[in-house]
């Protein structure tokens, strides 16, 4: 797992938090592999923190769409959580915040895991 990706136990899943403050071509594998391999190893609930994240371009915004869709045909749920204010624009405007579970906070988004 890449050192820069912060990987926290929670009751009902697993926190990623990925560093940086950019979700784009060059960082985007390191978050999608992180969560891939904690899917491989039976962690289907998974929170994404963006606290970091000041800039998602689209390859963030695909690696977004491609571990939600591998993380619900698993049975498992994406939270998405701490979006920034620079960041959910980029969201809204292309309907992600339709489609993407998103929570203000890592806590609402725990409670979010464990409701279904």
């Amino acid at each position: 797992m890449p050192p820069e990706t912060d990987i926290i136990s929670l009751a009902q899943g697993v926190l990623v938090r990925p560093a940086g403050p950019r979700l784009d071509a060059a960082s985007a594998p390191a978050l999608k592999n992180a969560v891939i391999d904690l899917a491989n190893q039976g962690n289907t609930r998974v929170v994404v923190s963006a606290s970091q994240l000041q800039h998602v371009d689209s390859s963030g915004l695909g690696t977004l769409i491609a571990l939600h869709k591998t993380l619900q045909t698993a049975g498992g749920r994406l939270v998405l959580c701490d979006v920034s204010a620079k960041v959910m624009p980029i969201l809204k405007l292309t309907r992600l915040d339709r489609v993407l579970t998103i929570a203000s906070d890592a806590d609402t988004a725990a409670a979010l895991l464990g409701s279904g």
